[in-house]
């Protein structure tokens, strides 16, 4: 008998299947209001469920060779014994370290995959393992994932578990995956919900729990929830669902395969769920202290649990949120910024409002006022006018979710994510879609008897949260370094044919006669579109001071004579670089010919007023002048003035400039920066370009104002003269049990060839100081190591982090040390592994339209050719090293580098790293 019981579905839709006044297919003139247009979507599954009681479903889905293989794990936080907080966190952890059989460790053999993305998460009742890699490394990645999920702790010594331990603690004490600070998650659970309740309990841990755990506690946690029934394997992307049975059996452990009849697994979700419990709401506000830039409040609402298809109200609760919080602002000039969160569990779920705030001084008084306008977002007028008007909105709502969806199903790792918890917890494979289902049939109504429920003001929990530290822990004496990685076996066969195509398509360049250049990027697959314009200038643009960061917080779209974004359940954006300005709008395909129209009357009536700034002035610019005193902002200012002198980049501004700026220098600013000429716009997508260039040519290039180039680009600054001694500044943070570090050094002008020589240069560095930093010592959750490329070719590298207080010296000796190294010598080995983990990335990502959209305007906003995007693979591949060495010598003589934190360990550690 075979160890699989396969079930086929043939057809299971990603996107929209029914109702929502949905048209099918193209259309000839532009889609009327409240028109999401798009066509039929589904993406073919094999549903295996194994004797050993292992769930694995295959989904294909063949726009991109790419794979994206996801494993949950049903054991999380609440799964941690009392006392031992920070357990299953911490085994998440180890199991990249593993190494069964005597093989490589797991992420050795994921790089050696060629793995472009990997990484975890814990969560209240789940541990999820996700990885992308080219389509050719499936067999491998299964056969991986199989050693271990069964295995997560082999060959994990008593060195190793106490370094993965700091790294763990350090992670504690900054903001980490979850968005939050981890300290304060933990004291939001605990406000949340009842005393001795497993979801009350920190997830990340605490200090005194993390010292508490022993290698002994992982080896007993793995036994008990590591096993096969406790497991759901989601596969999806270019696999052959014939060919892929095959695989598993081949490359599964046979114990997780199984023999004999399927075992039926326990049911996950109870059929009649229970209600949270209400935990009383103390009188006092707790008050804490962590690393936060300026102070906080948080509020939260314990809500019925998650993971099924009653859930789907969440979402629609969260986004309701999102787009009616920002009222309070006007009621609080103390609010600086405003936003939710959700943390699903199979119990109870928890909502979550992050409001951050300028002085902090009557945090009371602001809770009141968001819980007012949590109230008016749902209480419905009792008349005619009041009831129409509330439905709309509903509708409105309605349509930008049902767009979420179909953005969603265009990131490959997101959807398989979500289709491999919905399909743990339920048991039932067509989750995924009857979720969507749910979510597209909830009516107003509902949502609001919902929201009466559950967002009562009497509900509400709230924490606030001071700058400060988050709490002391416990002395830890040096821990032996322990070796790095060791390189996998195939390491030579890392590039794959998918590697060196991925950023291969078609792409049409359109110039308008207004100077406007369009590129069309059709990209079929699913049918969403995604449109981004990019102005040159950014926030160093302009003769004053702040005038820039001022226009842009203040900019306000004039007119909506094409509509709202949210009558066809548009999404869009913008934001502001250093060096441009963005603006984003994306959507289902059949609403394109919109989404251009819209895009072309904001960027045309894109303008400020007098009561706009006078708004900044009394309510954002406080907050803006409490950040720019933050021992981070002041060193990042620094940092910027040491590299680039007087050049614009090099000089940010500060609130209190913003604040010297008038109305209408900010208007003429905008009416500089928003012109046609000035104006690079990408569409990518589903769309053929023979009806979309008409479009374009009717709604942008129709868009007339000013002169059609260019504003001025600044001219890339002078290197630095070499020297052999480091330049190094200093950032005060008394007390602090971290301290932040930032190493950089300018760079000669850059071109597309050196953009990749630039981008080697970080992946050496970033992998080396992962080595040294984290996996070697445990002092630090991690180093980040990028290339900065602005508007007219001013480049530098920065390599940044945070180091635990205690090894600062050693921390930042290793990171210079490596630098000099890499500056002797790069061997062989290390570029190919570099120049395949860049290849690996790049391939995985271009699989949205998003990251068309962004490498297209990065390219042309830099000043390279529309070319250098399919050229990039090329020029990675061309990089030697030696011209890698020459880069790093002169990096090595052009250093400075930063350091925040506290004076008496930051000082000793820049002394040592100045001497040459």
């Amino acid at each position: 008998m075979s160890p699989f019981r396969s079930i086929r579905w043939s057809r299971l839709a990603a996107g929209v299947l029914a109702s929502l006044s949905l048209t099918l297919g193209g259309c000839a003139t532009l889609p009327a209001r409240g028109q999401v247009v798009m066509r039929d979507v589904s993406f073919p599954l094999r549903d295996f469920r194994m004797a050993s009681g292992l769930r694995v479903v295959v989904e294909h889905d063949a726009r991109s060779p790419v794979v994206a293989v996801v494993a949950v794990v049903g054991a999380g936080g609440s799964s941690d014994p009392g006392g031992r907080e920070g357990l299953a966190h911490l085994v998440e952890h180890l199991a990249f370290r593993s190494h069964p059989a005597g093989t490589p460790s797991a992420m050795a053999r994921l790089e050696a995959a060629g793995a472009g993305h990997s990484n975890a998460s814990t969560s209240l009742d789940f541990t999820a393992y996700e990885t992308l890699a080219p389509k050719e490394a499936l067999a491998t990645l299964v056969k991986l994932e199989g050693q271990r999920l069964s295995a997560p702790i082999a060959g994990i010594s008593p060195e190793v578990f106490a370094v993965e331990r700091e790294v763990v603690r350090n992670e504690l004490r900054q903001r980490n995956e979850t968005g939050y600070v981890g300290q304060v998650f933990s004291w939001l659970h605990a406000a949340s919900y009842p005393a001795g309740d497993p979801y009350s309990r920190p997830v990340v841990g605490s200090h005194e729990s993390l010292s508490a755990l022993t290698l002994a506690d992982a080896q007993r946690f793995a036994r008990t929830h590591y096993r096969p029934e406790n497991v759901t394997l989601v596969i999806a992307g270019d696999v052959d669902l014939a060919e892929v049975e095959s695989i598993l059996a081949q490359n599964l452990p046979p114990a997780w395969v199984g023999t004999g009849a399927p075992l039926a697994p326990d049911t996950r979700l109870p059929a009649n769920p229970i209600a949270p419990v209400a935990v009383p709401v103390p009188k006092k506000m707790p008050v804490y202290e962590a690393a936060v830039p300026t102070p906080e409040l948080y509020l939260s609402w314990v809500l019925p649990r998650g993971f099924d298809e009653a859930s789907a109200v969440h979402d629609f609760v969260g986004v309701s949120l999102d787009s009616g919080l920002w009222e309070s602002m006007r009621s609080d000039g103390d609010i600086a910024g405003i936003s939710t969160g959700l943390v699903s569990g199979t119990r109870a779920s928890l909502l979550i409002v992050r409001v951050q705030l300028t002085h902090g001084e009557h945090p009371e008084r602001t809770a009141e006022k968001v819980l007012d306008q949590v109230h008016k977002t749902w209480n419905q007028e009792i008349n005619a006018g009041g009831v129409l008007g509330q439905e709309f909105n509903f509708q409105s709502l309605r349509r930008q979710v049902v767009t979420s969806m179909a953005l969603e199903s265009e990131r490959l790792l997101a959807r398989t994510k979500r289709r491999a918890l919905l399909t743990h917890f339920t048991l039932d494979v067509r989750s995924y879609t009857r979720s969507q289902m749910a979510l597209m049939g909830l009516g107003g109504g509902k949502v609001t008897d919902f929201a009466y429920e559950w967002l009562q003001r009497g509900r509400a929990h709230a924490i606030f949260v001071k700058p400060g530290e988050s709490g002391v822990p416990k002395t830890v004496g040096p821990l032996a370094k322990v070796a790095g990685e060791e390189a996998a076996p195939e390491t030579g066969h890392r590039v794959t044919p998918s590697m060196l195509t991925a950023t291969s398509g078609p792409v049409q360049v359109l110039k308008l006669d207004n100077g406007m250049e369009v590129l069309l990027a059709p990209r079929p697959g699913l049918p969403v579109v995604r449109v981004g314009a990019a102005m040159g200038g950014g926030t160093a643009h302009g003769e004053k001071p702040g005038v820039g960061d001022l226009a842009t917080w203040g900019a306000f779209r004039e007119t909506y004579f094409e509509g709202h974004l949210s009558d066809w359940g548009l999404h869009g954006g913008s934001r502001a670089a250093m060096d441009h300005v963005r603006v984003d709008v994306a959507g289902t395909a059949g609403n394109v010919g919109n989404m251009l129209a819209m895009l072309t009357e904001q960027l045309a009536t894109t303008r400020t007023s007098e009561d706009i700034v006078r708004l900044m002035r009394e309510q954002v610019l406080p907050w803006r002048e409490a950040v720019d005193t933050r021992p981070e902002v002041v060193a990042h200012r620094e940092l910027m003035r040491a590299l680039y002198g007087v050049h614009p980049y090099g000089d940010e501004a500060t609130g209190a400039q913003m604040g010297q700026v008038s109305w209408s220098e900010a208007q003429s600013w905008l009416e500089d920066v928003y012109r046609p000429g000035n104006t690079v716009v990408v569409v990518a997508g589903e769309f053929d370009v023979k009806e979309v260039e008409p479009l374009v040519r009717k709604y942008l290039g129709d868009w007339s104002r000013g002169k059609p180039q260019p504003v001025g680009v600044p001219p890339a600054p002078a290197l630095p003269a070499a020297s052999p001694r480091v330049s190094t500044l200093f950032t005060a943070r008394p007390g602090a049990t971290q301290g932040q570090v930032q190493m950089a050094c300018r760079l000669p002008t850059a071109t597309p060839e050196l953009e990749a020589e630039y981008a080697l240069m970080a992946e050496l560095l970033e992998v080396r100081a992962y080595q040294e930093t984290r996996a070697g010592t445990g002092a630090s959750y991690g180093f980040g190591a990028r290339p900065f490329i602005a508007r007219g070719g001013a480049a530098h590298l920065l390599v940044a982090g945070m180091l635990d207080a205690q090894r600062m010296e050693e921390g930042i000796g290793a990171l210079r040390s490596t630098l000099a190294g890499f500056a002797k010598d790069v061997s062989a080995a290390d570029l190919e592994q570099a120049r395949s983990r860049l290849l690996a990335q790049q391939a995985v990502s271009f699989i949205t339209t998003n990251e068309w959209v962004d490498a297209l305007l990065t390219a042309r906003v830099r000043g390279f050719p529309v070319e250098a995007v399919a050229q990039r693979p090329a020029h990675l591949q061309a990089v030697t090293a030696d011209r890698l060495k020459q880069a790093f010598d002169g990096c090595l003589q052009r250093l400075v580098v930063s350091v925040t934190g506290d004076e008496a360990r930051s000082r000793a550690a820049l002394q040592a790293v100045s001497v040459p």
